[in-house]
């Protein structure tokens, strides 16, 4: 349950093998969205296989980028830091003193953590970026592969971390991709946790994401959120083929090298690596996670009212973050918690998707600022490309459309989203969209107001139930709405007013 509506800022700094980065959060209950997130590809792990130290460049550029962020941190005011460092810090001979260093730098502790930390803090980041996850999670930084199990109860046993990293694991100009492709199956050999039959890879870290968004250009596929984007066995064939393919096709690599920037020269690495570790595993799909190390990071030390004793966040980082997104005030928040009980009835009764029918309604006053000509489009926009998480890519269609629908009953989805999402959810986002404007329009946007009145239904009605004395309130455009909602639901629309106010 979301417990203040007002956020909190709170930053991570995370010290990586390749990249060092700023997050700062608002931080609302179980919800944390980005309010400034900068990195800097300093790799500090460079070479560290040949040299058992940090990159001295990498070095130089980490301390710069550290002096940047106490400087952003500081005039924003940010009383909440949370360093961590990983795998190039904690194996290198000279770690423990760049760490004083660093620390000294951002006038904050840093924490080094263990493979198994890492492992651990990343499952926990992506519990809070999906709702009940079930699957692996493989988070690939810069020198290492952490696999940790994840069930809908909890992150299951220990974590494995593997030196899987590009920096770890180089390939030079002359590495045969077969050979390899052996040396990444002899280390993936090692992993218990790939033989555990689970059927979803959670895929964390930069690298991956950077491919995703490949496949993403590759497929135009017309959503540009990386976060639950998923991908089946094909789709990364289709991937590593075209990634291989830069070797020698010199459009192909200027196309990726501009999607992916910097990471260009790992990407053949990454690719292979996901490759391989989806054989391996056996899974049925790659999910893409935005969530990770940080989320995880943040979390740990957040509050632990939060939480339950799996680690699991104790409110719904859906709902939470609908409002802290959205901004909501205590009235809009009532309003929206009211309405959900007021279009309930009309909507199907899958326990699962409750907490997406009360998100969308969390959100049904998101366009009343916009022009009244525009409400619907901006709306939709609005919800589609936000960065609410803990929500499936479907979902994601499903709320927008509903939100658009909820401003006009002759909404239409743009052509180049129609084929997102399932075909049943579009008759469901209508019904959705049309329930919450007749209790918007009713109530005036307006908790108390919309509990004078509730809906049902019987075998050809959807009926409008008025406590006694509110009769003036069905006005003609109250009346109409009823009969939109009634018409999609192929159903003849009734008013009727209740014996008393508690029947």
């Amino acid at each position: 349950m979301l417990r203040s509506l007002s956020p909190e800022k709170s930053a991570v700094v995370d010290i990586g093998s390749n990249s060092v980065r700023l997050v700062i959060y608002e931080v609302t209950g179980s919800a944390a969205l980005p309010y400034f997130n900068e990195k800097v590809l300093a790799g500090l792990g460079r070479g560290l296989p040949e040299t058992g130290r940090l990159s001295p460049e990498g070095v130089n550029q980490a301390i710069a980028a550290l002096r940047r962020f106490r400087a952003i941190l500081t005039g924003l005011n940010v009383n909440e830091v949370i360093a961590v460092a990983t795998a190039a810090v904690r194996e290198a001979a000279d770690g423990p003193e760049f760490a004083r260093r660093a620390a000294t730098e951002l006038g904050a502790k840093l924490r080094i953590l263990s493979g198994a930390d890492e492992g651990r803090l990343s499952s926990l980041g992506v519990r809070v970026g999906f709702d009940m996850p079930d699957g692996i999670v493989g988070d690939l930084g810069g020198s290492s592969l952490e696999f940790q199990r994840i069930t809908p109860a909890g992150q299951d046993g220990l974590g494995e971390t593997h030196p899987l990293g590009p920096f770890s694991l180089s390939m030079s100009d002359d590495t045969r991709i077969a050979d390899h492709r052996k040396a990444i199956r002899r280390v993936l050999r090692q992993s218990d946790i790939l033989k555990s039959g689970a059927r979803r890879l959670y895929a964390v870290g930069g690298s991956w994401r950077a491919l995703a968004s490949v496949h993403i250009e590759l497929t135009a596929y017309p959503l540009g959120i990386l976060h639950g984007y998923r991908m089946n066995g094909s789709a990364i064939r289709l991937l590593t083929r075209e990634i291989l393919s830069i070797q020698r096709d010199k459009d192909m690599a200027s196309r990726v090298s501009s999607i992916v920037g910097r990471r260009f020269d790992t990407i053949i690495h990454a690719a292979l690596v996901l490759d391989e570790v989806f054989d391996a595993g056996e899974f049925k799909e790659v999910v893409i996670s935005a969530n990770g190390l940080r989320d995880g990071v943040l979390f740990d030390q957040r509050d632990q009212v939060l939480f339950e004793s799996t680690g699991s966040p104790a409110g719904d980082p859906l709902l939470d973050g609908t409002a802290a997104f959205l901004r909501l005030d205590k009235s809009q928040y009532e309003f929206g918690l009211a309405l959900y009980e007021f279009v309930r009835p009309v909507l199907p009764k899958s326990v699962a998707k409750q907490r997406i029918f009360r998100a969308a309604c969390l959100m049904a006053d998101c366009g009343g600022r916009f022009h009244p000509d525009h409400r619907a489009d901006m709306a939709y926009y609005l919800i589609l490309r936000s960065p609410i998480r803990s929500m499936s890519h479907e979902d994601r269609v499903l709320l927008a459309h509903a939100t658009g629908a909820r401003y006009t009953h002759k909404f239409q989805r743009p052509k180049a989203f129609t084929r997102l999402g399932r075909d049943s959810d579009d008759h469901l986002a209508r019904v959705m969209g049309a329930a919450m404007r007749l209790g918007a329009v009713y109530s005036g946007r307006t908790a108390p107001l919309l509990k004078q009145i509730r809906l049902r239904t019987t075998k050809s009605k959807l009926v409008l139930d008025v406590v006694p004395g509110c009769q003036d309130m069905v006005s003609a455009t109250v009346q109409k709405r009823l009969s939109q909602l009634a018409s999609i639901m192929d159903l003849n629309p009734e008013v009727s007013v209740l014996e008393s106010a508690s029947s």
